[in-house]
Order: structure tokens, then C-alpha cells, then sequence
């Protein structure tokens, strides 16, 4: 014996089973491009560590040893000129954009105010996996790292 309102609820379950099975695809495939998103800040970070902590090394050697350089202070050791540091940051990028997952990194910022404190600033556009990137206006975000290391 067939009940009229049994018959209508036929079918709903299926379709209820099929709208969470797409949410979850979502949800997983957003989440894993988040991912990527997150592995690619935490590589450009490395680099920008790295292109710190070797600018932060560049001093004049051949100025130091013939007595040019300044005396070392209290708190600081050898001061770096910014034209040394920007010349090693640029020699040093195409190494650490040869990298897996670091294609278009640029040079935003590097300094050197004090003498004794560089800070490098890179940024490049990361592209969400799986096609996802076709959603987003503006085709990809941008990540931005700052790093500073001192001359010591």
C-alpha cells in the first residue's frame, strides 16, 4: 500500500547525497589551493631570509682590508653601504627564483638606512591550484615577504 505523501519524498535523499558530495569536493579543492597558496608565502619568506642574511654580508672587502672600512661600534659590526646591498640582493635573485614554486619573484624594496640593518622586501603572484584561479578578478594573489638581518 503506497502512501500519496511517501510517493512526493521520493528521490529528495539522492538529491540532498549529491549537494554535499559537491560542497565537499569544494571545500577540499579550496582548501588544497589555500594550501599551495600558504607553501608558496613560506618559500618566498626563505628567500627573502636568504637574500637578507647575504646582503647583510656585503661588505667592501677590498675597502676593508686597505683600512677604508669604518671601525666596528659597540652595537653594530662593519657598516654595509645600500649600493652593495642592492647590487647583491639583484646578483642573488635569479638563484633563489630558479626554485620549484618560485617563478616571478621581484624585488620590491631593499635598504640599508642605518648602515648596519638591511631589510629586503620581495613579493610575487601566486596562482591557486586546480584551476581556481579562474575565479579570482584579478587572477592570482599576491604575496609580499619582508625580511631584515643585521651586520655583525
Amino acid at each position: 500500500m503506497t502512501n500519496g505523501k511517501a510517493d512526493r519524498d521520493e528521490g529528495s535523499v539522492t538529491l540532498l547525497s549529491l549537494g554535499f558530495a559537491i560542497v565537499a569536493i569544494l571545500l577540499i579543492l579550496v582548501g588544497a589551493a589555500v594550501t599551495g597558496i600558504y607553501l608558496d608565502r613560506t618559500r618566498l619568506v626563505h628567500v627573502a631570509d636568504e637574500l637578507a642574511l647575504d646582503a647583510a654580508d656585503a661588505m667592501d672587502v677590498g675597502t676593508y682590508y686597505a683600512g677604508g672600512a669604518p671601525r666596528p661600534t659597540e652595537d653594530a659590526g662593519i657598516a654595509v653601504s645600500e649600493a652593495s646591498v642592492r647590487a647583491v640582493v639583484a646578483s642573488r635573485l635569479p638563484a633563489a627564483e630558479s626554485r620549484r614554486g618560485l617563478e616571478g619573484v621581484q624585488i620590491v624594496e631593499v635598504s640599508c638606512v642605518d648602515g648596519h640593518t638591511v631589510t629586503v622586501v620581495v613579493a610575487m603572484v601566486s596562482h591557486p591550484q586546480f584551476g581556481l584561479d579562474s575565479w579570482l578578478p584579478w587572477g592570482g594573489v599576491t604575496i609580499v615577504a619582508t625580511s631584515s638581518a643585521r651586520v655583525h
